[in-house]
């Protein structure tokens, strides 16, 4: 008596990545862009004006705001289809909310920041700047719910699949928005041990996000425990967030000592910002790593060109041409104003 052998072969394409560096600098500039915005409306509205203080936020603040989107459309790649979230609203979705949320904000905000330093140059207040500030945290708060939740209520990647994911990115981009004011101001005030204490403050409550996501009964806790398991990469980039993280908190402690010493000031915002873009980073790209409809892991090789390091290496340079332009020309205004 003969038995048949049948033999299936099943045949798995690595798949490529859809969202590429383009979407990581879009979500770190845009969640310090708007951690600055509410911290600076929250200057704005206090009894005791600090107006020196919430210009620099709002340096801060309007820079990030106009790299963003930058980066957004590059990764869109059909840039001229965004006129289709205002012809065909689909407000049960979270990408036309981006679509009205981004340009409000980024309009309010330059607004806001035009009215502050016409005050400076011509002393004369206006009481619309404070609506434009409401308008920009409101504005804010909105961006940081739609990046987040575009994200985490994607089922098919079960890693994002969490509410964990916006706390974690909101609370990622804030540490790296104080270590970058800290950096910032002047150091004879106590203002840099007041930021570093806020900065330790948010470090420790990310920690506890992250804690509880991991270790939840989740969806997504378990498929970030699987992934570590079986990808040393994960275990790797997770070495990286720890490290990172541990540095931050040890620059922090040492600002409180030690808030004159530019370096250590300017070490604590690069920490801060590489824990941040890390983060973005292994969530957004590494992820994607992880199949979905395969058996397989999708390699992902990050390549030289505008998709790649060039378009990281550009984005930040973009950047701080931005606050040299826009510094440079409020100087300029200040000694022609300052002479007649």
């Amino acid at each position: 008596m003969t038995h048949s052998l049948i033999i299936e072969e099943v045949l798995a394409h690595p798949q490529e990545v859809s969202w590429l560096p383009w979407a990581v600098q879009y979500f770190f500039f845009i969640g310090i862009a708007a951690c600055a915005a509410l911290f600076a409306c929250v200057l704005h509205w206090r009894q005791k004006a600090r107006p020196q203080l919430e210009n620099l936020t709002l340096l801060i603040a309007l820079t990030c705001a106009i790299t963003a989107p930058l980066a957004l459309t590059a990764d869109l790649h059909q840039t001229a289809r965004v006129w289709h979230f205002y012809a065909w609203p689909t407000p049960w979705s979270w990408m036309p909310w981006g679509a009205l949320f981004l340009p409000l904000f980024t309009g309010f905000l330059g607004l806001w920041f035009l009215a502050q330093h016409v005050k400076q140059f011509t002393h004369k207040s206006y009481s619309v700047t404070k609506w434009l500030a409401v308008g920009s945290a409101i504005s804010a708060i909105g961006l940081l719910v739609y990046t987040g939740r575009e994200v985490s209520v994607v089922q098919a990647r079960p890693i994002w699949f969490s509410y964990a994911f916006p706390l974690a990115m909101f609370l990622s981009a804030l540490q790296t928005f104080l270590a970058l004011l800290i950096a910032s101001v002047k150091s004879e005030s106590a203002l840099p041990r007041k930021l570093a204490w806020g900065q330790i403050a948010t470090l420790i409550i990310l920690a506890i996000v992250m804690a509880v996501w991991v270790s939840g009964n989740t969806l997504s806790g378990s498929a970030i425990r699987q992934w570590l398991d079986v990808a040393a990469s994960a275990r790797h980039y997770a070495t990286g967030w720890v490290m990172l993280w541990a540095v931050s908190l040890g620059l922090c402690g040492w600002v409180i000592r030690h808030p004159s010493s530019l370096p250590l000031r300017i070490a604590l915002a690069l920490g801060a910002m590489a824990l941040c873009w890390l983060m973005r980073w292994t969530l957004l790209i590494q992820a994607q790593t992880v199949p979905k409809f395969n058996a397989q892991f999708n390699p992902y090789t990050l390549p030289g060109g505008t998709d790649g390091w060039l378009a990281i290496v550009g984005t930040f340079g973009l950047w701080i041409a931005l606050i040299i332009i826009v510094r440079e020309a409020l100087n300029a205004i200040a000694r022609r104003m300052q002479h007649g």
